[in-house]
């Protein structure tokens, strides 16, 4: 059975269809998500969870080694640092709408994935 999986949208095919839905520039559309990109970095280096509108929450969370007292723990203690994200009530609504073919489906009708993909561009 042939594995099947969608590729990554490229920045620029993200930018392209901003520009088109907004009416915007492209460098304006690179410079506001660059801009973001620095900020967050910024905020979660801090330690501070940041909440993008309609998008959902990024937090930084880590884990470490555990300890018998408090005064065992440390930086060191520390082995993986990483960002969970929480998504906005909007991106879970999207989740639960999705739809999901059978391969042997897809495999027999190929024009209904690009239908399915259509339809979740609004086009």
């Amino acid at each position: 059975m042939e594995q099947f999986s969608y590729e990554p949208v490229k920045f620029e095919d993200f930018v392209k269809e901003c520009i088109m839905s907004q009416g915007v520039s492209g460098a304006q559309v690179k410079g506001i998500v660059e801009a973001m990109s620095n900020r967050l970095r910024s905020y979660l280096m801090l330690g501070h969870s940041v909440q993008i509108a309609g998008i959902g929450t990024l937090k930084p969370t880590f884990n470490a080694h555990s300890a018998e007292t408090s005064e065992e723990l440390s930086g060191k203690s520390v082995y993986k640092v990483k960002v969970q994200f929480y998504p906005h009530k909007d991106f879970q609504d999207v989740l639960s709408q999705m739809t999901f073919v059978d391969m042997d489906t897809l495999n027999e009708n190929p024009e209904e994935e690009g239908d399915a993909v259509d339809s979740q561009r609004g086009a």
